[in-house]
């Protein structure tokens, strides 16, 4: 998964991210932003996912749900799930939803984009 980050021209976070993973992108400049104590809490439920202190976790924002188990990270717009429930997305092959709607990862992979962007917006 690639990714660069930069301040837009108002001075505010954005990430782009590589094709499959740009959903990510797009929850991380327009739902975590600059918010560095929701980052903190999300760098804690996947501390806790690791050491199986808890088997999944979910976060809402405006636009996307992020959720989060032992294994994998998901970003999946709110607008796919006004027509369908979670339990039927998971069944249906995601791939004919646009790239920006949806975006899936490791939670390896998705720990080390928090950390980065983290470490991003502390520079």
């Amino acid at each position: 998964m690639d990714y660069r980050f930069f301040y837009n021209e108002r001075q505010l976070p954005c990430a782009r991210l590589s094709m499959d993973h740009e959903a990510f992108g797009l929850w991380l400049t327009d739902e975590l932003g600059a918010d560095t104590e929701q980052l903190s809490r999300l760098l804690q439920a996947v501390s806790s996912l690791e050491q199986g202190q808890q088997t999944e976790f979910q976060w809402q924002g405006r636009d996307f749900l992020l959720r989060l188990t032992r294994d994998d990270a998901e970003v999946i717009a709110l607008v796919l799930l006004q027509d369908h429930s979670l339990e039927e997305l998971e069944g249906e092959d995601l791939e004919f939803y646009d790239a920006e709607s949806f975006a899936a990862c490791g939670l390896d992979d998705f720990k080390e984009l928090l950390s980065e962007w983290q470490e991003f917006l502390l520079d």
